[in-house]
């Protein structure tokens, strides 16, 4: 990965008032110039180690499949295949607009997301392996990811990710480019109380008739576009992150509201967190 700057903290605090510094800069910076600023996303890891990948890069990884590439229209494919069986045997209805294949993605995606988007959402918040690399907009939302399932003799990873900074995005033409796809949709409730926004990577396959799916850590990143920092935050700070997140009524039945998450909670509360 290129561009990315790691930052060691030595506690939470450090991490709080790191963040609140990057929102002062950009406060000031957006009432500075008329362009556009996008929102800061963040992402937790429960290890430092691990990597800026997507379930389904994960999903071929794991399951040793010969899938090194795989294209948006092979993606849109897959949307058609499951559909029926989400429409039949769930509540779930979506709209799956068919894919033109004249459509010029080498240019198109850079402004709108793929067809099916909405459908893609729902999917990747059920489990099924997706291009859609996951954000939220809350740093207390991605530590909640981070420390939730860390060691305290690990260290847990929290991404910040600002696509635009006030200027249009450059670059060679058939590099990785990642697009943030926007968090307007009607789609699973998870998508709203975690406070989502998702990005993909792509670039054009050999032949220059459509574009692939590819790992968002192949992108250059920088401090005038794709500004990607890696707060590194020891994991024996975890009891004091958890309590405070579960004062703030972000645990894992806020952000999920299934019944697993439920008991998780409570299992949470009343043994790990000994309150009575």
């Amino acid at each position: 990965m290129s561009g990315i700057e790691e930052v060691e903290l030595k506690n939470w605090k450090e991490f709080e008032r790191e963040i609140e510094k990057d929102r002062i800069k950009y406060d000031k910076l957006k009432k500075a110039t008329p362009h556009h600023i996008s929102d800061l996303l963040f992402r937790g890891h429960s290890k430092k180690e691990w990597k800026l990948t997507t379930t389904l890069e994960r999903f071929f990884r794991d399951k040793n499949c010969d899938h090194q590439e795989y294209s948006i229209k092979y993606y849109h494919w897959l949307l058609k295949v499951v559909k029926p069986a989400i429409s039949s045997l769930t509540s779930a209805k979506y709209e799956l607009p068919e894919l033109d294949e004249s459509q010029d993605f080498e240019i198109s995606i850079f402004f709108k997301p793929p067809p099916g988007y909405e459908l893609m959402v729902y999917l990747r918040h059920h489990g099924f392996p997706s291009p859609l690399l996951d954000w939220t907009v809350s740093p207390y939302v991605a530590a909640f990811f981070a420390f939730s399932e860390v060691r305290e003799c690990d260290d847990t990873a929290i991404y910040s990710y600002r696509e635009y900074i006030g200027e249009a995005k450059g670059g060679w033409v058939k590099a990785p480019r990642i697009h943030g796809l926007g968090p307007y949709i009607h789609t699973h409730k998870r998508h709203y109380t975690q406070q989502c926004q998702y990005t993909i990577c792509t670039k054009p396959n050999e032949n220059n008739n459509g574009r692939i799916y590819c790992p968002h850590e192949d992108v250059e990143f920088g401090n005038d576009q794709d500004a990607l920092k890696k707060y590194i935050i020891p994991g024996k700070e975890r009891k004091k992150v958890l309590e405070k997140l579960d004062l703030m009524n972000i645990n894992a039945f806020s952000l999920f509201g299934s019944e697993e998450s439920l008991m998780s909670t409570l299992a949470y509360r009343e043994i790990e967190k000994g309150v009575r």
